[in-house]
């Protein structure tokens, strides 16, 4: 008979190992070894062979499970292996069994903590929004494992009756949530994948971007005090600094600065971020818009965000479907000769206005965070002090606009 192998650890042991926080592997003897990660995370394996091959079970963590707890566990473990069984694979199997049951609300919760904090915020917010609105009521409770096409298109043609774009958006929002659990081996196919939204929506013809004339920006500002305030100051915000309505949606008060008049937005919020070197885009406010998120902040009702949703949790963003709708409406109060614009064309309007001001054209694309082409983006670099110019000179251009002053016509080809 084997000689039993003399215990090594013990509590002191433990708890100063924990407190140094360095890396280690320790043998307890029999196989039992306490790991402590780099990261900080204790936890009790059991080290065996089977078959010839080196095997380990993980038992559980310290100081969940004790060092007596840890001991009893090994020998129980010990013992299966003994009698042939290969105890890491059997554990195995039983969260895979256990991972094959999950319905579509674990596998959501599994998909946020996995994968979500690797997504760019506003793709995060993005699909959150829509598998929370559209995916959970109606599937919630189902395994994800016996979801069918039929039920992916069912949500699809639903979202869709609201916009072909809210259809699309759900779609792959579901194929990415179901790409997630075939990485799992949750299921085998992706039902979303075998929906086309050909069968299920003509898509809208390309729409040309719009940019208003000096007469029609006039005539949206002096109209915006119909809408409501928080509606009124973003459709401003977006008119004075041409920014994605993405990114204005997600700013958080920490952004803001208007003692120090700047707006920066982290580099990870932006959509163009790949080709983005500073760990920033900063936008000089303007006191017309620095007034703005003063009187955004007592609206916020202390929420981190400048924006959040106007019902429910408050560390969620304003929804963007929602307020184009509402947008949308506001517009078409302003007469049938007045364009019907979306979000996206308010950033056009400031491209556009500031050209026709005579602002360079490198300018106005660095004020609206574009990255300039070719050679001239690595060589002509453009200071930081002329894009501030830019905005002041904008401004000062729309402010005399809702003022009354005269409106000047903005030549396109200027």
């Amino acid at each position: 008979m084997p000689k039993r192998q003399t215990k090594v650890l013990n509590d002191a042991t433990l708890r100063r190992l924990v407190a140094a926080g360095s890396p280690v592997s320790l043998s307890d003897g029999e196989g039992l070894t306490f790991t402590l990660s780099a990261a900080g995370a204790a936890a009790w394996t059991l080290r065996y062979r089977f078959g010839g091959r080196r095997r380990e079970l993980t038992l559980g963590r310290y100081s969940d499970m004790s060092l007596p707890a840890a001991r009893k566990a090994a020998a129980k473990a010990r013992v299966r292996v003994d009698a042939g069984e290969d105890v890491a694979a059997e554990k195995q199997r039983r969260k895979m069994a256990d991972a094959l049951a999950w319905t579509v609300r674990d596998l959501l919760r599994d998909y946020e903590t996995r994968v979500v904090p690797g997504l760019a915020p506003s793709t995060a917010f993005g699909r959150l929004n829509y598998l929370r609105t559209d995916l959970l009521p109606a599937l919630g409770s189902r395994v994800a494992r016996d979801v069918t096409p039929d039920d992916a298109q069912a949500i699809i043609e639903r979202a869709a009756e609201r916009s072909y774009w809210a259809g699309a958006n759900i779609h792959k929002a579901g194929a990415a949530l179901f790409q997630h659990a075939r990485a799992r081996r949750i299921v085998t196919t992706n039902p979303f994948h075998l929906v086309h939204m050909t069968s299920v929506a003509v898509a809208p013809a390309t729409r040309q971007r719009i940019a208003l004339n000096a007469a029609q920006m006039r005539m949206f500002l002096l109209g915006l005090p119909a809408l409501a305030p928080v509606d009124a100051a973003l459709a401003e915000l977006l008119l004075r600094t041409g920014v994605r309505i993405g990114e204005a949606l997600g700013t958080t008060w920490q952004e803001i600065d208007t003692q120090a008049a700047e707006w920066r937005i982290p580099r990870e919020r932006i959509k163009t971020r790949k080709r983005m070197a500073a760990p920033a885009f900063v936008i000089r406010l303007h006191p017309s818009t620095a007034a703005l998120f003063e009187r955004l902040r007592p609206l916020a009702c202390g929420s981190p965000l400048v924006f959040p949703a106007l019902a429910g949790a408050q560390d969620r963003n304003m929804d963007h479907e929602r307020a184009l709708d509402r947008l949308k409406a506001y517009v078409a109060t302003l007469g049938d000769d007045f364009p019907s614009i979306v979000f996206h064309d308010l950033r056009s309007t400031v491209r556009s206005g500031m050209r026709a001001l005579g602002i360079p054209a490198e300018v106005c694309e660095r004020a609206l965070n574009h990255q300039l082409p070719g050679l001239v983006g690595v060589y002509d670099v453009v200071q930081p002090e002329r894009v501030a110019a830019a905005f002041v000179q904008w401004s000062d251009y729309l402010d005399g606009l809702r003022k009354g002053a005269e409106v000047i016509p903005i030549k396109r080809g200027a």
